[in-house]
């Protein structure tokens, strides 16, 4: 079995026709098929449907293609890897960031990557944890920036801590909610929901429940950041966020916090990649990056709570 076999059968598999994926990768017609029907015949099974419209995957098709992706990401990954170490100039990094990094690690660490790496292509993925490891899974990531999951991922991924934080109740400025000074007050309030820690009712829960309060009801969910930055700077919903939100560019100027008695208790930001795997050169410098960026704004975080 060959890389390119398997390549071939991937991209055919993702396009659903010869054709397209000949095109997509630049072969004939003729060869795509040899190649996919060389690998069929190494497993001794076919591993498509022919039909008018194009190539559907069989059963055997189904189950093999996720075996295959996985492969042909790593050694794709391990030709770069290599060519990295040779003294390559380019290179690839593939990384998925949940909404804090995005705004307080991302700009900064990537300026810096930049710098040292100016020909490597990079591909940034924002989203919710249940959709990163997947990717992270298969390979298609090469780590993940994301809240510490509240149950452990097993064996299969190395979880490591990088920001503490507290967080505060955000709203826009001016909001009619402005005065309160204690989470008792705000059981009635107009909420929305991140879905950043986890699933749709366990977003307050603890926080109110802890308090021997009402969890409020919140019909709002909102997992886009511009959308949610946009919601709360143009209405009075209010939510539950990062405290180190209020120092981002994007937000400074539209938001602010309540100024509670409560302190609330967040997960950590943490790096999470596959575990006895380690990361490339490329994906490693941009992972110091984020790791410098995050310390600074500890420093940052820290000289303010002196202040106060």
């Amino acid at each position: 079995m060959k890389f390119n076999q398997l390549r071939d059968f991937v991209a055919v598999a993702r396009a659903g026709s010869i054709h397209q994926a000949a095109r997509d990768l630049g072969l004939s017609q003729p060869a795509l098929t040899k190649s996919v029907r060389q690998l069929e015949k190494e497993l001794g099974t076919p591993l498509f449907q022919r039909t008018a419209q194009g190539a559907v995957l069989n059963e055997m098709g189904r189950r093999f293609l996720r075996r295959a992706e996985v492969a042909a990401n790593e050694l794709s990954r391990g030709q770069d890897e290599v060519a990295q170490l040779l003294g390559g100039q380019g290179g690839r990094v593939a990384l998925a960031l949940s909404a804090t990094p995005s705004l307080l690690f991302l700009p900064n660490a990537l300026k810096v990557f930049r710098q040292s790496h100016p020909l490597a292509e990079v591909r940034i993925v924002e989203g919710l944890l249940p959709v990163m490891l997947p990717a992270l899974r298969d390979s298609q990531l090469d780590f993940v920036l994301a809240p510490e999951p509240a149950k452990s991922l097993g064996g299969e991924f190395a979880v490591s801590p990088m920001f503490a934080h507290q967080r505060a109740v955000v709203c826009r400025k001016g909001h009619p909610l402005s005065d309160v000074r204690s989470l008792a007050g705000l059981v009635e309030a107009d909420w929305v929901l991140t879905a950043a820690a986890g699933p749709r009712s366990s977003e307050l829960d603890d926080v109110f429940r802890s308090r021997e309060l009402p969890v409020p009801r919140a019909n709002v969910q909102c997992e886009s950041l511009m959308a949610l930055v946009s919601l709360l700077a143009n209405t009075d919903l209010i939510a539950l966020l990062p405290e180190p939100w209020l120092m981002a560019n994007v937000t400074a100027g539209l938001l602010t916090k309540l100024d509670l008695d409560d302190e609330i208790g967040a997960p950590a930001i943490c790096l999470i990649q596959r575990k006895n795997l380690p990361l490339t050169p490329v994906a490693e410098a941009f992972s110091n990056a984020l790791h410098r960026e995050a310390e600074y704004l500890r420093s940052r975080v820290s000289c303010g709570a002196r202040r106060r």
